[in-house]
């Protein structure tokens, strides 16, 4: 069997997966894994030349074929990847033979065991990243009294990784780790605020945390938790739970043990069922469902009365309960991509609703009462079978954007350039009557006087 070869990519930006780039974060890059020799050395020039002509006038036909010879590789050329991280570019790098005592925002990217003595040293240390360490346990770190951040990024200990006491971090990052290497407990932390667990493979829900009584954030994408066996213990305080990019099809009812919980992300899983507890997250202002497998807007979300945005973007939501008007703190509703053929007038009761968007669903008309929505500033319902847009619709005085594009349109009502508000408007694909057709250039030009966009065909 041939010798597989592994080349770091720090040149394509297909290589990237994640990356926050801001003067406290770290990258994550992808790590191609070649079939053969001739492939990393074909790659690596490529990407090289590549790198050669990017900023001059380079030939077309020299990009597209670099760029083919690059995908074309990282298609059929590798038999997988694997991530590699890299600490921030604008902390300090840790080097015992340098003086870092003054440094806030220090890196140790060295296979050490121990976190080194020296960093006491480090009085005005804010956050520390450990990057490719074999760390074992974080000690008490006397007198770093402002390290408020730490992140940890593919530590591989013999043993779990183990905290002492802290009072000084708020902030804990633990990426690339296998699960089994994450502390039992962080209680030891005693004022930790958010825990990042995201990308570590965790299976199930981690109880750890919930002695941490002063957590707010808990982040835990990028997993494979399913919530269906776990026993989730209370949470009193916190307001923030991520749980996209995992593998959940039902939302349990101990989804109840957050009760302070404000913001909840369920983006990409495969969520049929919703339990009724979730009626009982009081507090909740942002929900987020996109891509999942809803048939219906979950019963207990219309009893969530501080809501303030929810997404249902790419389900299969077929249509939308009157109760939709209880939700009358709702400020965004994402309902595109779905298979919605009619709306309730009670939808048209929504006192502080700015913005709605119905792209993409089966719809045929408007509620007759959507214009007394004064606050609305955003309508997409592009992509739908509408017939008519209600000539009310002018009295929207707030809006900004209105995309009625690819749908039986055949006449706008009079008055449209008079929409004081407006900065966007989409009337592409529809059926015009001629009469219609011959305005549309006119219409056009009165808006773009005002430094509205206008996308319509003219001709």
């Amino acid at each position: 069997m041939k010798k597989l070869v592994v080349l770091v990519i720090l040149i394509s930006a297909t290589s990237v997966t994640y990356s926050q780039v801001s003067k406290t974060e770290f990258w994550i890059l992808e790590e191609p894994i070649f079939k053969s020799l001739d492939d990393s050395v074909k790659y690596t020039s490529a990407q090289k030349g590549f790198q050669d002509i990017m900023g001059s006038q380079a030939n077309q036909a020299a990009v597209d074929s670099l760029t083919k010879i690059i995908f074309d590789i990282r298609k059929n050329g590798t038999v997988g990847f694997r991530k590699v991280y890299r600490g921030s570019a604008d902390f300090a790098l840790y080097d015992p033979t340098i003086d870092n005592s003054n440094v806030k925002n220090l890196t140790i990217s060295k296979p050490l065991k121990k976190i080194p003595k020296e960093l006491l040293q480090c009085k005005d240390l804010e956050t520390l990243q450990l990057v490719n360490t074999r760390i074992r346990k974080i000690p008490k770190l006397k007198g770093l009294s402002h390290l408020t951040t730490i992140q940890v990024l593919n530590n591989k200990p013999a043993r779990k990784l183990k905290l002492a006491k802290n009072e000084s971090v708020k902030t804990l990052v633990i990426k690339g780790a296998n699960p089994e290497l994450i502390p039992t407990s962080f209680k030891k932390f005693k004022n930790l605020e958010k825990l990042d667990l995201a990308a570590t493979e965790l299976a199930a829900f981690p109880t750890g945390a919930s002695k941490n009584k002063k957590l707010k954030e808990l982040l835990l994408s990028n997993n494979q938790i399913t919530l269906k066996n776990d026993r989730i213990p209370v949470h009193a305080s916190l307001e923030k739970l991520e749980l996209q990019k995992n593998k959940i099809t039902a939302l349990p009812a101990s989804i109840k043990n957050f009760p302070s919980l404000k913001r909840l992300t369920l983006n990409y899983n495969q969520i049929e069922k919703v339990d009724r507890a979730i009626a009982l997250l009081t507090k909740l202002e942002q929900l987020s469902f996109y891509t999942n497998k809803l048939k219906e807007i979950p019963e207990g979300v219309y009893s969530l009365q501080n809501l303030k945005e929810i997404d249902l973007y790419y389900n299969q939501i077929e249509r939308i309960d009157s109760r939709i008007a209880d939700l009358k703190n709702l400020e965004v509703l994402y309902l595109s991509n779905n298979l919605i053929l009619t709306l309730p007038e009670s939808l048209s009761t929504l006192p502080n609703l700015q913005e709605l968007y119905l792209s993409n669903n089966r719809l045929s008309e408007l509620p007759s009462g959507i214009a007394s929505m004064a606050k609305l500033k955003v309508i997409r319902i592009n992509n739908n079978m509408i017939i008519q847009v209600p000539q009310d619709l002018l009295r929207l005085t707030r809006l900004e954007n209105l995309d009625i594009s690819s749908n039986q349109i055949s006449e706008l009502p009079n008055g449209l350039s008079q929409l004081e508000s407006l900065k966007l408007l989409v009337l592409m694909n529809n059926p015009w009557d001629d009469e219609t057709r011959k305005k549309l250039p006119d219409l056009a030009k009165a808006l773009r006087s005002r430094e509205v966009i206008v996308q319509v065909e003219e001709n």
